[in-house]
């Protein structure tokens, strides 16, 4: 567990190698997650100064000296190859539950993404698949195959509109008898 003065520390070098100030972009991914198991947002020192910050999204939303006044897409854009540490960001970045998620301008503020986006997946996995997340981790897995696996995501193919290509193509996804098939749906 890191001090105020390290967490402080930690804050500045990480937000340093996200603008490219200090050190290499691929350090990243390891930087947001340690800053994320430090939860250092949460009581931080700053020249003196201590930072009490209510959760990751005001630590980088909020403008220097507070926070690091970036957007939090860009941060998920640079870590998307990091299975882990996507997962861990989407999980620090959850809003609470309940309350008002209207923003000023009294639009409703979406939290975290859903569907098929790859933090979703990854989160998804995580909870409800943890062998299959561990195994994206480890890059043996892309999330889309970890998903199929787990049942909650069907494969599929793209099929041009050309019919003859489209033929084609059903002809190199499906089997003989699920040709058959597709063919007497189609009659």
């Amino acid at each position: 567990m890191l001090n105020e003065i390290e967490k402080g520390q930690l804050a500045i070098s990480t937000v340093q190698c996200f603008t490219g100030l200090k050190g290499s972009l691929s350090n990243f991914p390891g930087l947001i997650k340690r800053v994320i198991e430090e939860r250092v947002w949460e009581c931080r020192s700053h020249h003196g100064r201590v930072i009490e910050l209510p959760n990751l999204r005001a630590l980088i939303t909020t403008k220097p000296i507070e926070g690091w006044g970036q957007d939090p897409k860009k941060i998920e854009a640079v870590i998307k190859d990091d299975a882990e540490a996507l997962a861990m960001f989407r999980e620090a970045m959850k809003g609470e539950h309940g309350g008002d998620k209207r923003g000023k301008d009294n639009n409703v503020i979406l939290d975290t993404p859903q569907g098929n986006s790859l933090s979703y997946t990854l989160d998804r996995l995580k909870r409800e698949a943890p062998e299959l997340f561990q195994r994206v981790v480890a890059k043996e897995l892309s999330a889309n195959a970890a998903a199929i696996e787990a049942g909650f995501r069907v494969k599929t193919i793209t099929v041009p509109l050309d019919p003859s290509r489209a033929a084609a193509a059903l002809k190199r996804s499906f089997s003989r008898e699920e040709v058959d098939i597709i063919r007497e749906l189609l009659a």
